[in-house]
């Protein structure tokens, strides 16, 4: 079998790329994907992203190694194994993170084709907003995005309470004022998730020029000297090899790419003899510079009957189950993280390191269920943190879950700064603005109250935020794996388009960016001339928010 071009993984970017490569009918490509089709109902319904999310049919599973500085625990690291990937089972948060994340890419790594100016034509060529077409958004591309649809009103207290605390009210996180809190937009269309698979792969899957197979698991790549020529996948029990007369395209995700760079002998030369793999092509940066965001949850009980703890109850269950069913709409359609924001809890910052996640519920997983509690929960996230980690081969079992080494909270900063984000967390929510909703604090409780106490705390129950990265950097130096075109340093027909590339984590969900990264390596994919760059203007606070007044008042204690 010869393609003109070879895809591994139809997750965030593959999709995108099946679509937009064979927009030329004289292209031909192969999309390879080791798991299944996205026909489960709970994929789709919003609400149902904990069944779907949970769902081992379409989750990897993996787990990290054992994290030193979060109690020698092992953190859960949940990755799509569907079409769609990731995007079939995340939150459908859609953010771009600051504009500043993408200048820092241009300015700190010489990638000037990637500075906020240059990708922010394909965040809008890539979307379909409720909001219509504007300086920020773009409203004709295949990625439905939607405006927050819960009429809930501690959603509308929480947004508020960026004004409060003085970090203000968004009303377009992804438009002029790209900090604060306010109401998340989210990928859903029509009440329904709107994965790439759904944007992108389904309306074309008839074309004659592209093949999609599922439950193809490819273990290596195969090269000619220093040219990427094909890939070799088992599918059925049989092992088949792919040609690629043009490109092969890893679109696996920052786990699986730079797995499957180093199976087929390309990565860390010592790595590769540890293990025995005869290395093809030396590269020390494949699998280095892994990034996440940390994620700590906290409750409270709510003393008014406004939370959606009624969706607990089995009869309403079904009740709004068949509501979803027959029009879209009603809570399913929800998919309940639909407020949050990003903050500056120091003074001197250019650009948020905190990011919050806001449900009008309290949950808690028992066993295998999610009990819905009356009460609301916010998730705290650290956005810039100075920890990173690595993805190895497992020596027993080189073909099997790789080693995943967050080195979580492996400096004093990223220990501090989670910690304000906590203090910053309680400010927030004891606001004026949720007086008459306020119960008691059930996580981490009211009874830890200095930083000793906060940081245990952030050490036994902090978990991933979902958002590995970095693994196969862009850049110029001696640790980066591509170029600024994506391809693989010192091999030609090798590219790596998935959030791997990015040279450092952004600060918020990274589903919205490895769409537009996707969408413009396609075009340079394709020869055609990048779509000129867009400066509209953006908010940018010089007067440091009042939480900042008030942790510099709380703060009396270093952590110990």
């Amino acid at each position: 079998m010869e393609y003109d071009y070879v895809i591994v993984g139809a997750g965030s970017a593959g999709c995108v790329l099946a679509n937009r490569l064979t927009e030329d009918p004289e292209t031909c490509v192969l999309l390879l994907e080791a798991g299944r089709r996205d026909n489960n109902l709970f994929i789709h319904m919003p609400a149902g992203v904990y069944k779907a999310w949970r769902d081992p049919r379409f989750n990897w599973n993996y787990e990290s190694e054992v994290e030193a500085e979060m109690l020698a625990r092992k953190i859960p690291v949940p990755r799509g194994k569907v079409l769609g990937g990731s995007s079939s089972i995340n939150s459908m948060v859609y953010l771009r993170g600051h504009p500043t994340d993408y200048d820092r890419w241009a300015h700190d790594y010489g990638l000037s084709d990637w500075d906020y100016a240059h990708c922010l034509p394909y965040f809008k060529k890539a979307e379909k907003s409720e909001r219509g077409a504007d300086a920020w958004h773009g409203d004709r591309g295949p990625l439905g995005v939607s405006r927050a649809s819960s009429k809930n009103i501690l959603y509308d207290a929480f947004a508020a309470a960026g004004d409060e605390i003085g970090v203000g009210t968004s009303d377009d996180l992804n438009g002029y004022r790209p900090e604060g809190l306010g109401l998340y937009d989210s990928t859903k269309w029509n009440g329904r998730r709107c994965s790439t698979a759904v944007g992108y792969l389904h309306p074309v899957m008839k074309r004659a020029n592209l093949t999609v197979e599922t439950g193809a698991q490819v273990i290596g790549i195969v090269l000619s000297e220093n040219r990427a020529t094909g890939v070799t996948y088992t599918k059925a029990g049989n092992t088949i090899t792919a040609a690629a007369s043009r490109e092969v395209i890893l679109s696996g995700g920052a786990i699986n790419s730079p797995q499957l760079l180093m199976l087929s002998g390309i990565g860390p030369e010592e790595e590769l003899a540890r293990l025995g793999i005869p290395c093809r092509h030396a590269l020390k940066g494949v699998g280095q510079n892994l990034q996440d965001h940390i994620d700590l949850m906290m409750q409270w009980s709510c003393k008014k009957p406004v939370t959606l703890k009624n969706l607990g109850n089995p009869l309403i269950q079904a009740a709004v189950g068949a509501q979803w069913l027959t029009t879209r709409k009603g809570p399913v359609a929800s998919n309940i993280w639909e407020a949050g924001g990003l903050i500056r809890t120091e003074a001197g910052l250019p650009a948020p390191n905190i990011q919050y996640h806001f449900a009008a519920v309290a949950m808690n997983q028992v066993g295998d269920q999610f009990r819905l509690e009356q009460g609301f929960q916010l998730h705290v996230s650290q956005l810039r943190q100075e920890s990173r980690g690595r993805i190895a081969l497992d020596a027993s079992n080189p073909r099997g879950a790789p080693h995943i080494e967050f080195n979580f909270l492996s400096t004093e900063h990223d220990r501090q700064e989670l910690v304000d984000g906590v203090l910053a967390a309680r400010e927030l929510i004891n606001t004026p603005l949720f007086r008459e909703f306020l119960g008691e604090e059930l996580i981490p409780g009211p009874k830890l109250r200095n930083r000793a106490e906060i940081l245990e705390f952030v050490r036994s129950t902090g978990e991933t935020e979902f958002h590995p990265s970095c693994t196969c950097r862009m850049g110029r130096d001696e640790m980066a794996v591509v170029d600024d075109t994506l391809r693989v340093h010192g091999l030609e027909g090798l590219r790596v388009i998935d959030a791997s590339v990015m040279p450092n984590v952004i600060s918020s969900n990274l589903n919205a960016t490895v769409i537009m990264i996707a969408e413009k390596a396609a075009d340079n994919i394709r020869g055609r001339a990048a779509l000129p760059p867009e400066r509209p203007r953006f908010f940018f606070d010089k007067v440091e928010p009042k939480i900042i007044q008030i942790l510099e008042a709380v703060i009396s204690q270093p952590v110990a």
